[in-house]
């Protein structure tokens, strides 16, 4: 963590306020200053205020290659048209060929501001703060990061949410040129949740891409990368132990080939969605115990390791020192995925997912990976935001307790959740081919020309 997310988190509210409105008056001034520079029509500029991740990720890499592909750009020249907007730099490891090529800048610099006030094109999956002004010859595409959302947004829950947000967001809708969606149903949710009366383009969402097709998007190279955090005896132990224990279930030798997928360590990602109090996110970090992984390797093979994974805005409000994320007896095969700046990468590396309330659910099911919700507190949670779909219809195997999440991995029935999962997506009207960040960028290089 950065030294100004440790001083918000000890910091009296009110302090926070004041300083955040002073900011926010400084920035506005800034932009209306910038405004005045011309627009650079070909300049692109990709925002997640939460780090190098979500739809604009894979949008910005997909535009990227196709520069490279139709232009004579050097790479300095596509690093001046493509950058990126975050509060969260990418890591090192993090940077592929494409990301190479894209300047990155911090949200509310100087540089930052400078960049979306003089850029012809805007990509986000956020709403932007209201003191952003977009100017009429510059086109804003909207991606959302909801993707398929359990929980209800913006105007289907208006009386959940802060008026400042609602107004924000529906001023934010009046900005907005092009919205991306991935169903039916969502091109539905769009107009009504959000008010959008403008073009939706249905190409599915881009951070299913790398989910998709997980070798385009070296799916491989992530796992290592998450398996490295292991401390090295513990990585070479249990790769030791998923061997011997492939070997014991063999009785032929062609029947041990057959059973490769044992000789591997697989990954389990625990990522439960955000909550609004800091005890109720830590609470959430707190809950599975180390008989989940037992559990895993049961009923799936091979040794389980779990990365953890908290939702943005919950990593911000929660110390890491302090903080375990999971309980579980064998805190050494815990690896902490907060540090990587996307989680789908995450997902496309891993094996299965625990969730409670996240849209990742659907996301990780959508590619045929076992998905098991375990939620405590469904009741509170229904009342107080209230959902799309009744959670227990939902095609996932649920626990309220760490003993049912127990017995639901025991007993988890693939082929039949499979059968429901695709019969929910397909009553939705889901369109993912894994080719959607091309889709969005070809539509970018469409605009700019």
């Amino acid at each position: 963590m950065d030294i100004r997310s440790d001083v918000k988190k000890i910091a009296p509210e009110g302090a926070i306020i004041k300083y955040r409105t002073l900011r926010e008056n400084v920035i506005e001034k800034e932009f209306k200053f910038f405004n005045m520079f011309k627009v650079e029509k070909d300049k692109v500029v990709f925002s997640n205020v939460w780090g190098y991740g979500d739809n604009p990720r894979w949008i910005a890499e997909s535009y990227v290659r196709l520069l490279k592909r139709t232009t004579n750009y050097p790479n300095s020249v596509i690093a001046e048209k493509v950058i990126f907007i975050t509060s969260k730099p990418p890591l090192k490891e993090e940077l592929n060929e494409e990301a190479q090529c894209i300047t990155f800048l911090k949200t509310n610099s100087k540089s930052a501001i400078y960049a979306l006030a003089t850029a012809g094109v805007w990509v986000d999956c956020n709403r932007k703060e209201s003191y952003i002004q977009k100017k009429r010859n510059q086109i804003y595409i909207q991606t959302w990061h909801g993707g398929l959302p359990l929980k209800r947004l913006e105007l289907d829950c208006r009386d959940y949410l802060p008026q400042d947000y609602i107004r924000n967001a529906l001023r934010d809708t009046q900005m907005t040129d092009i919205y991306i969606s991935n169903s039916e149903w969502c091109n539905e949710l769009y107009r009504r949740a959000f008010g959008f009366k403008k073009k939706i383009f249905c190409f599915g969402s881009a951070r299913m891409d790398p989910l998709i097709r997980p070798v385009r998007f070296s799916a491989g190279a992530m796992r290592e990368k998450l398996l490295s955090r292991l401390p090295d005896s513990v990585y070479r132990r249990l790769l030791n132990e998923a061997y011997i224990k492939a070997y014991k279930m063999k009785e032929t030798a062609s029947e041990f080939d057959e059973k490769k997928d044992h000789l591997r360590i697989n990954i389990a990602v625990y990522a439960p969605t955000y909550r609004d109090a800091v005890s109720e996110t830590q609470e959430r970090g707190n809950e599975i115990g180390g008989s989940i992984i037992n559990a895993l390797e049961t009923r799936f093979g091979g040794k389980f390791v779990v990365v953890t994974r908290f939702h943005p805005l919950a990593m911000s409000r929660v110390n890491h020192i302090n903080s375990a994320y999971l309980t579980f007896d064998e805190k050494e095969r815990i690896i902490d995925g907060n540090e990587f700046s996307d989680l789908y990468s995450i997902m496309a590396a891993a094996d299965v997912l625990i969730t409670d309330y996240s849209n990742c659910m659907f996301e990780m099911s959508y590619v045929g990976k076992p998905v098991f919700l375990y939620a405590t507190d469904v009741e509170k949670y229904e009342d107080t935001r209230g959902m799309y779909f009744e959670y227990d219809t939902l095609p996932f195997p649920i626990a309220r307790t760490e003993k049912e999440l127990y017995e639901n991995i025991l007993t988890y029935d693939r082929e039949g959740y499979r059968q429901q999962q695709e019969e929910f997506f397909e009553n939705i009207g889901v369109v993912e081919n894994g080719r959607a960040a091309d889709k969005v960028a070809k539509l970018i290089r469409r605009l700019v020309d």
